[in-house]
């Protein structure tokens, strides 16, 4: 998944850049879509990342930048960079474009933060594990079940890539002791997770039961997911039984990001998790 990757993240730092040419130039978001004759919402999504510039949009907006010389080529070779496909997969047909806009954001994340209530998370899932959760979903053929599956397990080359993220994964305790799929397939999901938590492939917080109220008590599940290159702020991506929402609005962004770190003083340790999940293991 590296070529998709990269492509993902040089559309990003054309966004990046293209926002911070628009405000060199003493122009609004406005004035950029008068120029472009589109609407405001459609120079967001660019300086976001989210979609595709072509060469004669970009050309319009580097003239309304007064961009020009070697910066200006940098720009457009940039813009050729972000304009790369990917190669066809199996499962691609399977996975909804609001959940390819995810994998994106995932895949260029240098930090992934997560917290989970109800079920691990897709990138320490096992194959059965996963299989599991997928099934139970009625409007599903067996076909997209299963191109599903292999979807979520590409998703997991990244941990063990060149260059992986950090993955620091918040569970509450009654989600190691959910009997998925059955006994043998939730004793070798916890192994595998209590395996990549041993070398460090991700830090395990675990909140206990008897814990009691904690800040994320009631919350759904929420990623804040930290940009590669440090120059772009945190998204936050919240997941409900049907959709998938990025929160994008600075105010909201930094409340689930204080949530986060909160939760974090009432979990255990991630020596205390680890132990934890080895005595529920036992107990299988």
């Amino acid at each position: 998944m590296a070529e998709q990757r990269n492509a993902t993240l040089y559309k990003a730092e054309l966004g990046e850049e293209l926002r911070r040419l628009r405000q060199a130039a003493g122009l609004d978001r406005g004035d950029a879509a008068r120029a472009l004759g589109c609407s405001d919402r459609k120079i967001y999504t660019i300086e976001k990342g989210q979609v595709s510039v072509r060469l004669a949009e970009l050309y319009t907006l580097l003239d309304a930048y007064g961009v020009a010389g070697d910066e200006r080529g940098d720009i457009e070779h940039l813009a050729q960079l972000a304009r790369q496909r990917r190669p066809r997969t199996s499962w691609g047909s399977a996975v909804p474009e609001r959940v390819k806009r995810f994998f994106a954001t995932e895949e260029t994340a240098a930090v992934i933060r997560v917290y989970q209530p109800m079920l691990l998370h897709g990138l320490v899932q096992t194959e059965r594990y996963a299989r599991a959760i997928i099934g139970v979903n009625s409007s599903l053929s067996p076909a997209d079940v299963e191109r599903l599956v292999q979807a979520r397990m590409a998703r997991q080359e990244r941990l063990t890539s060149e260059d992986p993220p950090t993955l620091q994964l918040v569970v509450e305790e009654h989600v190691l002791r959910a009997c998925i799929g059955g006994v043998e397939v939730m004793r070798e999901q916890l192994e595998h997770l209590a395996d990549l938590g041993s070398r460090g492939v991700v830090e395990l917080r675990v909140v206990p039961t008897s814990l009691g109220a904690h800040p994320c008590i009631g919350a759904p599940l929420f990623l804040v997911l930290t940009p590669e290159g440090g120059r772009r702020p945190n998204v936050v991506y919240v997941e409900t039984l049907t959709d998938g929402v990025f929160v994008d609005e600075p105010d909201r962004i930094a409340r689930y990001e204080v949530t986060m770190s909160e939760v974090l003083t009432f979990a255990l340790s991630p020596s205390e998790s680890l132990s934890l999940l080895g005595t529920v293991v036992a107990e299988l």
